[in-house]
């Protein structure tokens, strides 16, 4: 990878980071439409060309589109901090549709790297605190399963 694409990358999550921040100040301040309305329009900021379709494809071409773990990474954490607005907001169900994306997205991108980073192992810590039953499909949860027992093992490389 070229020096000026790290830099980009390091941009964007950068940028994911202020979002995420300033979104959860807004909710502390009980500002928590305001809030949802600035996480759901921080994809469209920080990657207008691509916003649009990466919410709207699959996990894997999600994955495709933006091409480095750790933007995959940021992006799964936007996702489940979208969703803690939404359920906050009593929107239940798209919250836990965020929350099943975020995990499908890691369950794809950990799978492909067969490596996990320190900040994947805190997103997968929290993705674990879901009731992955009700999330997931039964292959989705078995995959998790899989998974999960290979961090455990050692089989995936995490620091």
């Amino acid at each position: 990878m070229s020096n000026i694409q790290e830099d980009y990358i390091l941009r964007m999550i950068q940028k994911m980071g202020e979002v995420i921040t300033a979104a959860l100040h807004l909710k502390t301040l009980g500002q928590t439409l305001e809030a949802d309305k600035s996480l759901t329009n921080a994809l469209h900021t920080i990657m207008p060309d691509h916003a649009d379709l990466i919410e709207m494809v699959d996990a894997k071409t999600a994955l495709t589109l933006l091409g480095d773990s750790k933007l995959v990474e940021a992006y799964a954490e936007i996702l489940l901090v979208r969703a803690e607005m939404k359920i906050a907001l009593d929107n239940l169900s798209e919250g836990e549709a965020l929350q099943a994306r975020a995990i499908r997205i890691m369950i794809r991108c950990i799978q492909n790297e067969r490596h996990l980073s320190p900040k994947a192992q805190l997103i997968w810590g929290r993705l674990s605190g879901l009731d992955l039953h009700l999330l997931l499909e039964k292959s989705e949860f078995e995959q998790w399963v899989d998974l999960d027992k290979a961090i455990q093992k050692g089989l995936i490389i995490a620091p």
